[in-house]
């Protein structure tokens, strides 16, 4: 799973945003990104840079973002909220095996996401080393492009390519994880981040989520690490299938 290349950011600000969407515009990009400046962040999330200002001063009042030598990050009121979200997702308690196998065969960063709302979002994870640039937190959501979106893509009848995707680009894409049943996306953050997914499959046969390992630098997962990520998500995909919570899913 990757962090968000940014560049470019969002688009301006539409007339008449309330308040609390660009508040979560804030808190969103700083999720993505792990600490901002406030002109950069301001330009990410689309707005003014007084009103960006304004929204910042009353996070942080209330320790939703926490605010020193000029730049800004996520506070521990909303890591506290993320925390508790990601605790009682029907997915979290399933997965806890899984991932603390796959962090222990690999080393490495390792997190599950599932989509809400339209997004892939961490659900739970185990810290490792990619976190020090890229914090797996529960709640984080990921870049349309992900490898984590790939593989859900991947099992989707239809599925519409993200922004910087050509259609054919996307569909290669998606033809080489149905082959190869991972994806591997690799981003720079703030040094080069590669990240490896697989899907997770409920009882009725359906993609409902990804399992991922992330680690630092440009390169190519050892066959080691893409079978014990296969081998997590299959975990995962055999418990579902006994549990009753699953079925709902």
């Amino acid at each position: 799973m990757s962090a968000h290349e940014g560049g470019g950011g969002r688009a301006a600000a539409p007339v008449g945003r309330g308040v609390l969407e660009g508040a979560f515009l804030l808190l969103e990009e700083l999720a993505r990104t792990g600490d901002a400046e406030l002109t950069d962040l301001a330009a990410r999330a689309g707005l003014p840079k007084a009103t960006a200002h304004r929204l910042l001063d009353q996070l942080a009042a209330l320790g939703a973002v926490e605010r020193g030598s000029g730049r800004y990050r996520i506070g521990a009121a909303v890591a506290h909220l993320a925390r508790s979200w990601g605790a009682y997702h029907p997915l979290a308690r399933a997965a806890a095996l899984p991932l603390r196998r796959l962090s222990a065969v690999t080393g490495a960063s390792v997190a599950l996401a599932a989509p809400v709302s339209g997004s892939m979002v961490i659900v739970s994870g185990r810290p490792g080393p990619a976190d020090e640039v890229f914090p797996h937190m529960p709640g984080l959501i990921l870049p349309p492009d992900s490898a984590a979106d790939a593989v859900m893509s991947a099992s989707a009848p239809s599925a519409t390519p993200p922004p910087e995707y050509s259609r054919a680009a996307w569909g290669r894409r998606l033809s080489n994880v149905r082959e190869r049943g991972v994806d591997l996306h690799c981003c720079e953050v703030e040094v080069d981040v590669s990240c490896l997914a697989a899907p997770v499959y409920a009882p009725s046969g359906r993609a409902i989520a990804a399992i991922g390992v992330c680690f630092l630098g440009h390169r190519r997962p050892s066959a080691t690490t893409v079978d014990a990520a296969r081998r997590a998500a299959r975990m995962l995909s055999s418990s579902l299938a006994i549990l009753p919570r699953a079925r709902r899913l």
